[in-house]
């Protein structure tokens, strides 16, 4: 008995850690970007874990650096996670986004819903802790209410490292920095209702660096940080850079009885 209570103060320790809370940026259009987040991370079992979040952006164009001139990005998103041990986790996520467009080559907005299983890996070496994670993104875009849109459907694989490190002993501040890769292939529906998938390539990087402090009442993580985004523009075919200001807050089982 003692052995099997150990192991659940273990998984709660670890659940509470700070590799569980963060709220990546969606990648952007525009040179430079504002993102807003919060969300909440809600343990529901021991191995059970439920994550929601909520998030908004603001950017400039892509040739000048007006961050409040053109809305971003609305996103919300459910994940249900499961630990099957101290150093791996499933999920499931589903995600809707709302994503503005300013050009004359797509509507005004686009509706995206997404399905992403997940698979982490998480390790310490002294007191740094490393996560590693695959996913897939099965992405499915519609136009304005819904109506039909030329790219239907993505399929997109993502790689992630990420590393925290404690700035104090008290366990209330670290620096986080992550890098993570994207490989995707596109259905496209041309105008003579022929369709077909595009090649399988690398499309887009994000690494982000981010300060994180833990706050006691009530259990919160704050984020604050930049991330630089590398990604393909389909319109050039060359790659663009977008820099990302990150600001995010993440609750911690607000739901909790309190002992």
């Amino acid at each position: 008995m003692k052995k099997i209570t150990g192991h659940i103060a273990l998984l709660i320790g670890i659940f509470s850690s700070p590799l569980c809370a963060q709220i990546s940026a969606q990648g952007q259009g525009g040179k430079d970007v504002i993102w807003l987040a919060a969300g909440l991370e809600q343990r529901i079992g021991v191995r059970w874990t439920n994550k929601n979040a909520i998030a908004y952006s603001m950017h400039s164009g892509l040739n000048d650096w007006n961050v409040t001139k053109q809305g971003g990005i609305f996103t919300v998103r459910e994940e249900l996670e499961y630990r099957l041990s101290r150093h791996f986790k499933i999920s499931q996520g589903v995600f809707y986004a709302e994503r503005g467009y300013y050009d004359t080559e797509h509507p005004a907005y686009v509706n995206e819903i997404r399905l992403y299983p997940k698979v982490y890996h998480e390790f310490s070496i002294h007191d740094i802790r490393f996560s590693q994670y695959f996913r897939t993104d099965i992405r499915f875009f519609s136009g304005p209410g819904f109506n039909a849109y030329n790219k239907p459907l993505e399929i997109r694989n993502r790689y992630l490292m990420k590393a925290t490190v404690p700035l104090d002993r008290n366990n209330k501040n670290y620096l986080v920095g992550m890098t993570e890769f994207f490989f995707a292939t596109d259905e496209k529906r041309e105008k003579d209702g022929s369709a077909h998938f595009t090649a399988y390539q690398f499309t887009e990087n994000r690494s982000s660096l981010y300060f994180r402090h833990r706050i006691e009442k009530p259990n919160a993580f704050f984020d604050a940080g930049i991330m630089v985004q590398s990604w393909n523009d389909s319109s050039t075919g060359h790659f663009r850079e977008t820099y990302i200001l990150q600001l995010d807050l993440i609750f911690i089982n607000p739901f909790s009885r309190k002992k």
